[in-house]
This record gives C-alpha cells, structure tokens and sequence, in this order.
C-alpha cells in the first residue's frame, strides 16, 4: 500500500535512495556557542539508521548578530562550527543516509528574546514582546547586505563540511518570511511594499548562495504556502515566488505553512486535519518544474503515500513523526505498520515540556529521544513473576517492556484493552490517539504477555514477586458534593429530580446524552468533550471556575487554540462561574445564574484512587508494589508512557 514511499528519487544531482525526508526540527541539543555534542550526532545517527531518504538538519544560525532563535540552538556562523558539522555528517553517511542542513536568521522570533531583535519592520510577535519587553528594530540596507553575506558564508561552510544538500527557511516566521509578509513587512523602501520588492531578500539570499557554491550542490528553500494571516501571506505569491527561486537555481521547494504567532498551523496539534497544507504545496507542484517536498502532519505511512500517490508531491518529510519513532521508514517499508510509535501530535514533550521550558526537544511517546543510546531495554538478570493491574496506557507500555526484558508477565484488565484511551477516542478528531492505543495493545499482544479479562484485587495478586498497579483515577467530584456523593461519580449536592449528572470521561455516545448540555470544568477533557458533542449538534455550553479554560498547565498549542475553536462551534464559555449545586432547571453558579442543562457532565479533574495498593502492602508484606500512570498521580499521555517505561526497565 505504500511503496511509493520507496521509490528512488532526485533532487539536483543527489540520488536519494526513497521518498522519505526527515524534517529539519531543533532539538536543542547543541552547546551554548552552536557547536555539536555527542547527543546531538546520537540523535541524527539515530534517525539516520531508521532508513529515510535524506536527513534534514535543523535549523542553524547564520551569523552571530540577531539570527539565533533560541538556547543550545546549532551554529553555522563561524569557521569553528565546521569541524563538529563534519563529524555530523559522517556519522549520518557511515549509518546509511544523505543529510542537509538548513540555515536560518530568527528575525521577529527569537525566542531568547535578547536584543537585538532584527526584522522588516518594528511589528512585535506579542509573545516575545510580552514576555520580554524588546521589539524587533528594522534592518538597515546595510544589515540586509550583511545578511545576504552571512547566508552565503553559511552555504559555503555546509558544502565545506560535506553536506549533501543545503536548505535556505523562508517560512515559519522567520527573517525572510518576514520580509515576504505583508503582515510584518511595513516598509517604504524596495525591500517593502509590492510583492518584487517584499521577495527581493529571499532571491539576493538564493543568488549569492548560487554564486558561493558549485552549481551541483542541491539547494532547498522552504516556504509556508502561506502565514494564515489575513493580511498575510497569498498563495498566489507563494507560487510566484517559488517560479521566481526555479529560475535562480533553486533544485527543490519545501513546503509547510503558518508561522509561530500561529502555531496551530506551524505543529499543527490532534485537533487540526492532517496534511493540512496540502491544497498549497499543490498548487506550487502545478506551477514548477523541480520537485516539491510536501510537509505538515504527514504522520502515518498511509497519509504520506497518498500524497506522491495522487501527484501532489515528490517527497514527503516528517518531523515529529520520526521523533516519536526513528524507524518510521524501516518498519513502514516492512509494513509493520502497528509498530510504529505514532506521533500522538501533543506538542507536549517536544515543546510544551520541551524547548518551551528551557530543556532540549523530547517526545511524549519516546523517552530515548535526545538520548536514543542511553536507556536500553536489556534481559533481567533474574526473571520473575510480575503482574500488571490495569489496561491502560501506562500498564500497556509496562507490561511491553517487562516482557522485552525475560519477565513472566500477566496483565490483568476487565474490560477493553486500552484503558482511558477507549473513550478518549471516540471523537473523530481524535484519530492520533487511537492510533497510539492500537499501537499499545498491538504491542502486548505480539508479545508473551498472558492477559486476565478479570480485575485485579488482592488475593490475584499475592503469588507475584512484583506488582505493577496502574487502574487509573477515578473522576472529580462536582463542586458542592458531599464526600459520600462524591464518590458515587461526582453526583452534586441538592435536590435533582431531572437533569442527569454523568462523568464526562464515562460519555461514549453523543446520541445518548439529551441536549441542552452544561460541561462543567475547562480543562482538556471539558474542553475536548464540549468539542466532541458540539461537533455532533448539542447545545453546550462549557463552565470553568476560574478566569479562563485551559488556563491549569494544559499545553500551550490546546490554550491557544482551542477556545477559538470552541466558539466557532457553537460553544458557549462562561468563565469565573464556581458551581453552586444542580437543580431540576440546570446548573446554578455562586452568584445565582442558572445555565439551562438537561444533562450536565462533570470534568472536575480526576483523583487518585490508593485502595488496591494500599490493601496488598498490607496483605502481603514479600510483594513489591509500583504504582503506575494517573493511580500515582493523574498526568498527560506523556506522564503514563514516560513512568512506565522507566519502571519497568529497572524491574
């Protein structure tokens, strides 16, 4: 079904042995002053090794004025970057693979936020801004000429370090894309104004780089087919420009979208469609005659073959794809596909928790990555007899890698394999999570894991050496509950004699829930289930306590994003409403609004439940017990897979 995937192609002069690219995405990985580590050749020979075609570098800094973007990011400005880029690129060859390298100036988003920031024109991104308090000064016509040099210097250095491909950013935001936008460019000069003079950065960049290298070594630009701003960038520019870079020696176009202020467009997250960009990378395929590399959400092998299947594109690259598995490539060309690691596409580990905090680039669904040789999953010295309570993302991964490890393993799950994931993915929408279930149940199946259709308690768990509990949390209570209602699925204080008062998590039917609805609590699965039942035609309206929804840690992609989402739907939100009880009419809050509800569905959070492990510590002292996932402390996908994985390779 795939083998498009697999087919030799070219660009310029290099022959890549398929149709698969790895994605330029910084990983932080660097040193402070751009030079390479041990954990960054790790982590490109590692991807190297997963068979793609070619090998895209991320982003590197093009000078050292105002280009780098942000900490530990990778340096291309100075003669010293070149030895350690050297070393790179060998290591990347001898694995197996080709490898470019992208060169980049931060502009308006320089997320390290120090002066100077340079860019078109004084136009903030309020995120820096915000944070930070400098503006971006526009580059003087002297600083646009030593920008023009510094990317040629940079070109040089890449061919000099034996790179096979070199690739120029003018999307996503950055410096040229600043200058291409009408919606950053405010200039009255002629590098403002009409769309010749808004390109005339990116074709000196392109034109000086052609005239510092030989004429065979491939040159990429990667453009956003546009910004998605209204004022923005126009398609139909897009296309012009990429005419106008075939015509100055450009051998192939990158093709993305959206820009940082706009992020959901940029990494685009579960909510947004997959292939998102598709309708522009066509329409640049239409007008020239050098390949087109088609990107954005390209996460299964499926979704990527139809796109060179249909002719819209020559290659395909994947970004986050390839950090959730290196091996994307091998096992799709083995079609093994429910092997594959999906990318999930939660922005969590790879920014939210990632280079957002100040740490290099994870993965919600790998841990090894940015440390792909350092955690090996190795036999046990003395195999033993180990239960896993809990079907759930958590006790999936556990009861995987104990067995990988020579561990006798018996899981025991009373329903569905799959746990909290069955329900969270119900909707539609959430397509990426279903692929991770069914990648977790794959993986325990395949392996000698006995499985118990039984719950687990304590006289099933006494005769086992080690204990993994991972039941999950039991959901939130309703505000003005009492403790004893509480318990019984958060059903509220009062006299109720119409409205009915269900979980959210225990909601698999949007049929079956009577309109109007009242969702109580913003957090992800308020707001995630208010988008659901919305989407099939409810009445909803979502009641957050404090000031705003996905306000409480939530990641920042679904904060930015999603309210909009919600009020395009139909959604009502009403904010700093506390929950006063439910009565037969609706919801009543502290200050005596009534929100008309015929069925009120609680997302308060989810709590711990210690009983089981508690009850087997004491009934069996020789047992060691591990609590796992949301029965340790409730988290994200990210918490369940990462603790898991580690518990169960030290077992």
């Amino acid at each position: 079904m795939v083998d498009v995937l697999f087919r030799p192609g070219r660009i310029g002069t290099l022959d890549l042995a398929n149709r698969v690219i790895k994605s330029p995405q910084t990983t932080a990985l660097s040193n402070q002053d751009g030079t390479v580590t041990r954990r960054l050749v790790d982590h490109y020979k590692r991807l190297a090794e997963g068979g793609p075609g070619l090998v895209l570098v991320e982003y590197s800094h093009v000078d050292d004025d105002a280009s780098k973007s942000i900490h530990a990011q990778l340096g291309i400005s100075r003669r010293e970057h070149v030895p350690g880029l050297g070393w790179l690129v060998d290591e990347v060859h001898a694995a197996g693979s080709k490898i470019g390298i992208q060169l980049e100036h931060c502009g308006r988003q320089k997320f390290l936020g120090t002066p100077p920031i340079k860019s078109a024109s004084a136009v903030s991104w309020d995120y820096v801004e915000s944070q930070y308090g400098n503006k971006p000064v526009p580059l003087t016509r002297e600083e646009i000429a030593g920008v023009v040099g510094a990317f040629a210097d940079a070109a040089e250095r890449a061919y000099l370090a034996r790179f096979d491909l070199v690739e120029v950013h003018a999307g996503h935001g950055y410096l040229l894309t600043n200058f291409l936008s009408p919606h950053t460019n405010k200039r009255a000069d002629e590098y403002g104004g009409s769309f010749e003079n808004r390109a005339r950065l990116t074709l000196e960049v392109v034109a000086a780089i052609r005239a510092r290298v030989p004429r065979d070594f491939p040159l990429s630009v990667r453009l956003s087919v546009t910004d998605y701003e209204p004022d923005g960038i126009p398609v139909e520019e897009t296309v012009e420009l990429a005419r106008l870079l075939e015509a100055c020696g450009v051998d192939v176009i990158h093709a993305s979208g959206g820009h940082h202020a706009l992020m959901e467009y940029e990494v685009s997250p579960w909510f947004m469609p997959r292939a998102l960009h598709r309708w522009g990378w066509e329409k640049i395929k239409e007008a020239v005659s050098i390949p087109v590399i088609a990107s954005g959400s390209l996460v299964s092998p499926q979704v990527a073959a139809e796109v060179l299947e249909s002719g819209g594109a020559d290659f395909v690259s994947l970004g986050r794809a390839m950090l959730a598995d290196p091996d994307w490539t091998r096992k799709a060309r083995e079609g093994r596909f429910l092997d594959i690691v999906p990318c999930i596409r939660c922005n969590d580990g790879c920014l939210d928790r990632g280079l957002n905090v100040g740490r290099s680039t994870g993965c919600a669904v790998n841990p090894r990555m940015g440390e792909e040789y350092s955690y090996p999953v190795e036999p046990a010295a003395a195999p033993r007899d180990v239960a896993v309570a809990g079907g759930g993302p958590a006790g999936l991964r556990a009861a995987a890698v104990l067995a990988d490890r020579g561990h006798r393993v018996t899981l025991f799950e009373p329903g569905e394999l799959g746990g909290a994931l069955n329900r969270a993915t119900l909707p539609a929408h959430r397509q990426d999570l279903a692929a991770l279930r069914d990648h977790l149940v794959h993986q325990v199946r395949a392996r000698d894991v006995r499985v118990v259709p039984a719950k687990a308690d304590v006289p099933s768990l006494t005769g086992y050496d080690l204990v993994y509990i991972a039941t999950g949390a039991t959901p939130g209570a309703l505000p003005g509950a009492s403790a004893g209602e509480a318990a019984d699925a958060g059903t509220p204080a009062g006299e109720v004699t119409s409205v009915a008062v269900i979980p959210a998590r225990e909601v698999t039917d949007p049929a079956a829930v009577a309109a109007p609805v009242v969702v109580v609590g913003g957090g992800i699965t308020g707001a995630d289930t208010a988008l659901w039942l919305a989407g099939a035609g409810h009445e909803v309206t979502l009641v957050e306590a404090g000031p705003a929804i996905l306000a409480n840690r939530e990641v920042f992609t679904d904060a930015m994003a999603l309210p909009g989402i919600l009020e395009g739907k139909g959604v009502t939100i009403i904010t700093g409403a506390e929950v006063a009880e439910v009565t037969g009419e609706g919801v009543r809050t502290a200050t005596g609004r009534v929100v008309p509800a015929a069925t009120v569905l609680v997302a308060t959070g989810r709590v711990p439940d210690p009983s089981l492990a508690d009850a087997l510590r004491a009934a069996a002292p020789h047992v060691e017990v591990v609590t796992l996932g949301d029965a340790a402390r409730p988290g994200r996908v990210m918490d369940a897979l990462h603790g898991a994985f580690f518990a169960a390779r030290r077992a």
